[in-house]
């Protein structure tokens, strides 16, 4: 591939900003580790950028990058403790959100704290349909999964969602 083709890949991939950074806030939870998970995906996309065979195929690709690099974060943080603080008790427990100006009205804090409860599988096709905006299609091929298994889990998965927030965030 020449360094013009891979040039015009990389502005076509670039068109997907929001679709990355959407996909890494609704894994990370956080829009500072979302900009920097989003810079890293597209440093591996840049670097593996010869490996894309069908343009048309091109932002699939690039958000499973996305949740890959998502997911390998989440590991090394799960490995090496990194968010775990200790309380007076010994307890580990996640650091709490910055407060400020700039806090989630409720209703966006209830439909955060849903997502983070749901079990993994369903939450990781949540984020990806609903954050990154994939078809079912794309889903699928990203985990290796059959089409009706993504709506089967994005179904289980709005259903706790919508329960968590109609109940008011406790359950």
């Amino acid at each position: 591939m020449s360094n013009a083709e891979e040039i015009r890949l990389f502005e076509e991939i670039m068109a997907f900003r929001e679709d990355v950074f959407r996909i890494c806030l609704g894994f990370s939870r956080n829009p500072a580790d979302a900009e920097d998970l989003s810079q890293d995906v597209y440093l591996k996309a840049l670097g593996k950028i010869g490996t894309l065979r069908t343009p048309g195929a091109a932002r699939g690709w690039l958000l499973r990058i996305a949740r890959n690099t998502c997911l390998d974060q989440r590991k090394r943080a799960r490995l090496f403790g990194l968010f775990k603080i200790k309380t007076a008790g010994g307890e580990g427990r996640a650091p709490a959100a910055p407060e400020g100006p700039e806090e989630a009205p409720a209703a966006l804090a209830r439909l955060k704290a849903a997502v983070a409860r749901l079990p993994e599988k369903q939450r990781e096709v949540f984020v990806l349909r609903e954050y990154g905006q994939m078809s079912y299609g794309e889903i699928a091929e990203s985990l290796g999964i059959k089409a009706g298994t993504v709506m089967s889990r994005l179904s289980r998965a709005r259903s706790a969602v919508a329960e968590f927030v109609r109940e008011g965030g406790h359950g």
